[in-house]
């Protein structure tokens, strides 16, 4: 089917704006329609809000779809919506299940499978779809990326992940502790970003005021809705720790990669939150033996969509051009694509890890390193002017620790029968 050019609007102002803004990107191919406003039922029959962008051209273009908790207006409408439409791609921005002026009610990673597959059957109607489909986006856009692969469509033909989440438990928590500052990230982003940018800026500097009130409320429960107002899904994720608690039934989709077979591009940085999982999920792709492709750069979870955006973009647009487009000339012959932040240089690797082997490294008086264990004395302690065969405890504090009252130092040595 021919792409639609009638009828259409141009892409929002700020958007466009924006676009002017980037350098070092690939040169346009097309110019871009708008249609937003459309209204895709969710798998309950709730409207999911949806915009459309294409390139305002005849011929058959492949699709990518996008779903977010996150808004449809900046930085979503041009990183995705126009720099893809240009490149000769249909691309579907729609709000999540609660957000954006969605219907339903948004609850953490419950409806993205169902929602998803909804919209792909929606697709299948739609007369400029042209049967070839794939996903984009990062973080909770990555999420719903793997919720729909864990049943692929038949249409899903490629998907980039990018610094993307696939366990929810392991974001807020490690080893039952809580990660308070990333809930309260999460939080204000899911709750106000969809919002527009005027709310998400305010409710961004009320949590800054309010940061130090919110870490020394006792319950911590609740204590956020001062900068964040009332989030029944946050409150949950407060409350359970316990990753094996049925509430997060069903919420980790790494077995998504693990039976994957659609063709998968992962990105993250070296500083960013969700490194961990991506790396994980690359492993599970490449024993899966799905074809994969990692790139790992020197970001943290917003810098690579920032800074980091002209090697983000190129990597994901090589990706999708060669499995959706058949135009293979962009992709790099090796798998993995590493920065090296010690000499400041990118290296293409054929895997990672390189070798389950390690090899042991020791400091020379020089200061360099050597493979070479040193020679030691026979007994090193009697070389030190300064050894003691009884080593001097020292009296433990009284005082805990806490951010506000540090430890007193205590130089005193304790003595038998002496108490603290």
């Amino acid at each position: 089917m021919a792409s639609r050019t009638h009828d259409a609007r141009k892409p929002p102002l700020s958007s466009r704006m924006m676009r002017a803004m980037w350098r070092d990107l690939p040169a346009k191919r097309h110019d871009v329609g708008w249609e937003p406003g459309l209204v895709v039922p969710a798998a309950d029959g709730s409207p999911l809000i949806t915009d459309h962008y294409f390139p305002r051209a005849d011929g058959d273009f492949p699709t990518l779809l996008v779903r977010s908790p996150y808004g449809r207006g900046v930085p979503w409408s041009p990183q995705y919506g126009v720099l893809f439409a240009e490149q000769g791609f249909h691309v579907i921005l729609q709000s999540c299940r609660g957000t954006g002026g969605s219907g339903g009610e948004f609850d953490l990673w419950r409806n993205e499978a169902a929602d998803g597959r909804a919209t792909v059957s929606w697709l299948r109607d739609q007369p400029w779809f042209a049967g070839t489909l794939g996903t984009v986006g990062p973080s909770y856009l990555g999420y719903v990326q793997w919720a729909l692969a864990l049943d692929p469509p038949p249409e899903l033909k490629a998907m980039v992940v990018q610094v993307g989440l696939h366990d929810p438990h392991a974001l807020f928590y490690a080893d039952r502790a809580l990660r308070l500052e990333n809930a309260l990230l999460v939080g204000v982003g899911m709750t106000h970003q969809h919002r527009g940018i005027a709310p998400f800026a305010r409710a961004t500097l009320r949590l800054q005021r309010r940061m130090r009130d919110i870490l020394t409320a006792r319950p911590l429960r609740g204590a956020y809705a001062s900068a964040l107002g009332d989030v029944p899904w946050l409150d949950d994720v407060l409350t359970h720790p316990d990753a094996d608690d049925p509430y997060w039934n069903g919420a980790s989709l790494a077995r998504a990669a693990e039976g994957q077979s659609v063709p998968t591009s992962l990105i993250t940085g070296w500083h960013d939150a969700l490194a961990d999982q991506t790396l994980g999920q690359y492993a599970r792709l490449r024993q899966a033996g799905c074809e994969t492709a990692l790139l790992v750069g020197p970001w943290t979870h917003t810098s690579a969509l920032q800074q980091g955006w002209p090697e983000v973009f190129a990597e994901s647009l090589a990706w999708l051009r060669a499995h959706l487009c058949d135009e293979t000339s962009g992709l790099r012959p090796t798998g993995v694509r590493m920065h090296i932040g010690g000499e400041n240089v990118w290296r293409d690797l054929d895997d990672w890890p390189l070798s389950p082997g390690t090899t042991s490294w020791f400091p020379t008086p020089d200061g360099h390193l050597t493979p070479s264990a040193p020679r030691l004395p026979p007994n090193p302690l009697q070389c030190c002017p300064c050894a003691t065969t009884r080593p001097i405890p020292r009296r433990p504090s009284a005082v805990p620790c806490s951010p506000a009252r540090p430890a007193p130092a205590t130089t005193a040595p304790w003595r038998p029968g002496t108490t603290s």
